[in-house]
């Protein structure tokens, strides 16, 4: 492996101060050039959350036949955005991200400190010296009516905005490569006039040098396997031109095991942007159906975990889902949502997608349904009640809280005088709850509880002995298992001990007593 040698401030962070503009682009353009002589392309990576972040080390990472890297990486997070403190995290060669995947630390240092290929940068300079733009910038969908996602809309000013510093800065001949999910159209209606207009202020002939944008959807899993879910994963692309859709194929080539995860390439931007959200719209929906069948197994006194384990022998149904807490995290809440916005005011449709987004709002109501199965248990009333969660994250052995079922049921329950606790041992602070204190001596957290909800599906938490738990809480208590970590033989133990179970989809609990 090559060793550059680096002046001792192109290894430091610049702080954008009043002084640190033209010394960061001064860092810049020394280390483009070094990496450029030898024998790399250059990549920018707009966006540094929890895609762009471990999309920008998959590329550091990769290299060609003979083990020598192919690209060197800025890594570009503005200071206005709240993952700006990731930049000198990176630039130390440390992980800006706690995760379960050994790989994503270990990473960051091979990449910053070993190769010296990946240097994060507050400065949109870096995007003028890259030859390929991978956007992974966030795009929200506002939901402003909680239960009612008809009223939900995309604002793409920050997105615009974001693609506009592009446009200023980029060579005409770079390749806008969007990976942020985006309502359908977004590349064609959006990116391509505003790309187009800041082309034309700088006096570039747009009809000589259009721009080249091309649209790729990960399918990044932030769990045990969040690197390998980028690199070693199905990936679908598209360009608006030949020309782009050549080189974006190209790129997905070197950094992506296309070998045993080959591209599907279809034949335009608006494509490729629908099957993101139709693919998550599709497991919503998924989600949707089996909750509701999970009311009527819990009417009926019937296990609905066994149900849907002897309806999988059957090939065809092998991706029907568990019931479950609810749906969080950062896909299956808002692309749905993305995508009606689009068919209403992208492409000025009379009617939008009404079964998906009536998936988003069953969803986004379902943790309501486990703090009724709480009151239950408690006896109708869970003022003054001490309710402890396990879990607080939105999925198993992940450390992301964004949109988690476990902030519905906390506020709701909240609300109806309850007093909340939290332990989850993947996560530090839950920004979405204000004075929220995140436990982590789990049986300390546990005493004198008069509920304990199993909220997420922890490893930590399979293993609990019922009897370790009654005795670290000091007397028999309320057991909400929404994620069917109890078994029938646990169960009947927490009944033995004077605990009162239910569980999501498990009617068949009262048989048991």
């Amino acid at each position: 492996m090559e060793k550059i040698s680096l002046s001792p401030e192109a290894v430091k962070y610049a702080l954008p101060d009043e002084n640190a503009d033209g010394k960061e682009v001064k860092i810049l353009d020394e280390v483009t050039l070094q990496q450029k002589q030898l024998g790399r392309k250059i990549v920018a990576v707009q966006g540094l959350g929890f895609v762009g972040a471990v999309m920008a080390e998959v590329v550091a990472d990769s290299t060609d036949s003979e083990g020598k890297p192919i690209y060197f990486v800025h890594g570009v997070q503005r200071p206005s955005v709240r993952s700006y403190w990731k930049v000198p995290v990176i630039n130390k060669g440390e992980s800006p991200i706690e995760a379960t995947d050994p790989e994503v630390a270990e990473i960051f240092p091979r990449v910053v400190k070993e190769k010296k290929t990946l240097r994060a940068t507050w400065h949109s300079h870096a995007f003028s010296l890259a030859d390929i733009i991978v956007v992974d910038i966030q795009l929200d969908a506002t939901k402003p009516v909680f239960g009612d996602a008809k009223t939900g809309y995309c604002d793409t000013g920050g997105f615009e905005k974001a693609i506009a510093d592009l446009g200023r800065n980029i060579k005409p001949e770079a390749l806008v490569l969007v990976e942020t999910t985006v309502p359908p159209g977004t590349c064609q209606h959006i990116v391509k006039p505003i790309l187009e207009k800041e082309f034309k202020a700088r006096g570039i002939d747009i009809g000589k040098n259009p721009p080249r944008i091309a649209h790729s959807y990960e399918r990044v899993m932030p769990g045990r396997n969040y690197v390998s879910s980028i690199r070693n994963f199905w990936r679908t692309y598209s360009g608006i031109d030949e020309t782009s859709t050549g080189m974006a194929e190209e790129f997905l080539t070197n950094v992506l095991d296309t070998k045993e995860y080959p591209l599907y390439g279809l034949n335009n931007t608006n494509a490729s942007e629908l099957a993101k959200t139709f693919e998550n719209s599709f497991r919503a929906t998924n989600i949707a159906l089996v909750y509701e069948w999970a009311l009527f197994a819990e009417e009926v006194g019937i296990n609905l975990f066994e149900v849907v384990k002897s309806i999988r022998v059957r090939p065809t149904h092998r991706n029907l889902m568990n019931p479950g807490f609810g749906v969080g995290g950062y896909c299956l809440t808002k692309d749905p949502v993305l995508a009606n916005w689009a068919s209403l005011n992208v492409f000025k449709r009379k009617i939008g997608l009404e079964m998906a987004v009536h998936a988003v709002d069953i969803n986004d109501l379902m943790p309501l349904h486990s703090l009724e199965l709480t009151k239950s248990a408690l006896g109708g009333d869970i003022s003054g009640k001490k309710i402890h969660l396990l879990g607080a994250s939105y999925l198993s052995d992940v450390g992301d809280t964004r949109h988690s079922p476990s902030e519905i049921f906390w506020k709701a329950a909240v609300k109806e005088g309850a007093t909340l606790t939290v332990h989850d041992p993947l996560v530090k602070v839950w920004p979405e709850v204000p004075g929220a204190e995140v436990e982590k001596d789990l049986f300390a957290s546990l005493k004198d509880k008069n509920a304990l909800i199993f909220a997420v599906g922890h490893r930590e938490y399979l293993e609990l002995d019922p009897e370790e738990v009654v005795r670290a809480v000091g007397k028999p208590l309320a057991i909400i298992d929404t994620q069917n970590l109890l078994d029938d033989d646990k169960i009947m133990k927490y009944l033995d001990l004077g605990c009162e179970v239910k569980g999501v989809g498990k009617g068949h609990i009262r048989t048991l007593k």
